[in-house]
């Protein structure tokens, strides 16, 4: 095997792992996060839900009652190395409370930007931002720079 295509292949592992992690936020597959995540991954600014894959559980299965129908669209992979950035666009309906706001019954939708490091076959760290503020918005909160 050449070395570009073992670097193909590298590349479409680390792709294919990063994708399955968004596979998970859609079926609610346990299994899957065991699979995709090493277990001291660690996500950067932390979830609240708790460190490592069991966090990263927690926040599925509140993202999962708070969206039932959640779907996540994966709009640009580009990988680099042992690390991979993944665009997304996650939609549903606000089904229950949500981040202090009860279910509105809208359709909702957000974006989110995040990079993995993969090692071994598994996403060992990721940095994640996401526009809560405006999915927030969309299910009528409103600010104050007096708050």
């Amino acid at each position: 095997m050449s070395a570009n295509t073992a670097s193909t292949n590298n590349r479409s592992a680390i792709e294919a792992v990063a994708r399955r992690f968004y596979q998970a936020i859609e079926t609610g597959d346990e299994a899957t996060v065991d699979q995709t995540l090493a277990v001291g991954w660690e996500c950067v600014p932390p979830l609240r839900h708790g460190t490592g894959p069991e966090g990263y559980k927690q926040l599925i299965d509140g993202l999962r009652k708070a969206f039932p129908d959640m779907a996540v669209t994966v709009e640009d992979v580009l990988v680099d190395g042992d690390k991979v950035a993944v665009r997304t666009l996650a939609r549903g309906t606000h089904s229950a409370e949500l981040m202090g706001i009860p279910a509105t019954g809208r359709p909702a939708e957000y974006r989110a930007c995040d990079i993995h490091r993969v090692a071994d076959g598994r996403i060992v760290q990721s940095w994640h931002l996401e526009d809560f503020f405006g999915l927030l918005g969309q299910l009528g909160a409103t600010f104050s720079a007096n708050a």
